[in-house]
Parts: C-alpha cells; structure tokens; sequence
C-alpha cells in the first residue's frame, strides 16, 4: 500500500526567506556554517549535510555557490527539512564582495498504512488531534528559521530583503500617521 504525505511550509505566505551582505571577506561566512547550523537547529553532524559547492576562479570576481540542507526529526510521523543557497562574489584584490542567502523550509508528515482499516483510522486521527501538533510542527520550523536568521543578522550585520507585505505594511504606517483623526462623534 502506497505512503500519505503531507508536506507543510514553514514561511507561509512567503516560500522563501532572503538574506544579503555586503562587505569584507564573504568566504568567511561559510567557514563555520555547519557548525552554526549544527547549534541553532540542534541536530547532529549527519542530518546536516554540504550539497553542493562550486567555484569560479577564472575572472574577477571570483563567484561561488553553495548548497546545504538538513533533516531534523521532530516525530514519528513528521520530520522538518531546511535548505540554504548561497551565491557570492569576491573581489581578487580587496577581498571584498557580496553573498545572498536563501532560505526554504518544510515539514513533511509521512504514514504508510499497512491496510485500508489503518488508512482511515489515521485520517481520522489527524483530522482530530493531529492537525494541531501539525500547526505546532510548521510554527516551529519558522521559529528555527527566524532564529537562524537573528543569529546572522546579529553577527554579520546583515539585512533581509524587503518583500511586498512589508512595503504595504510599512505604507499603511505612515499613510495613518499623516492622516487627519477621524471625529467619530458625527
């Protein structure tokens, strides 16, 4: 019998989280980014693991990317999955350059019914009680996220994008700022 799956994202409504640095030695960041994503997510050194690491020495600047990603079990049934890019430029002579961090997480809930009565009897289940530990499950992703994000932004004086709903929120700040009190005894 075939395997339920369902999969949560943890930065809901947004599906990616953004961050980018400017300034000396961004090679430096990744020289002890598993150790740090080791400490902030709490996991071991085999649920974090270096994907993918690709460089570019033949101009200036010189460019690299790389991927990583980690697996944290949270349940029996549920397990969270965090994936990081990082794409840079170094300059040969100032040794100084750029990097953009992207971010991406989800929780995956998986059961593998061993018959139909154990299918339904697990619909069942989540529809009841499980779909609030779900809630917890994806809140917890984002606050591991938002944690590690903190913890960059502290030590390497870094900003987040600013996307669209942050604009808009920004813009309804100042518009009720200037706008005239409203008498609402008429």
């Amino acid at each position: 019998m075939g395997k339920l799956v369902v999969t949560d994202e943890c930065l809901v409504p947004r599906r990616l989280s953004w961050l980018h640095y400017r300034g000396p030695d961004p090679i430096g960041f990744m020289k002890d980014f598993k150790k740090t994503l080791r400490f902030i997510f709490e996991v071991s050194t085999t649920r974090c693991r270096e994907k993918k690491l690709l460089w570019d020495y033949t101009g200036d600047p010189i460019r690299f990317y790389n991927e990583w990603w980690l697996h944290k079990e949270l349940s029996r049934f549920s397990e969270m999955k965090v994936s990081f890019r990082i794409l840079g430029y170094v300059s040969k002579g100032k040794k100084d350059g750029n990097f953009s961090l992207e971010m991406y997480g989800e929780v995956n809930h998986t059961f593998s019914p061993s018959n139909w009565f154990t299918k339904y009897v697990w619909l069942i289940y989540n529809y009841i009680f499980y779909n609030k530990l779900r809630d917890r499950y994806s809140l917890m992703c984002r606050d591991y996220i938002n944690n590690y994000m903190n913890w960059v932004k502290e030590h390497y004086n870094l900003k987040t994008v600013v996307t669209a709903e942050d604009r808009r929120d920004s813009f309804k700040e100042e518009v009720e700022k200037e706008a005239p009190p409203v008498d609402e005894s008429e």
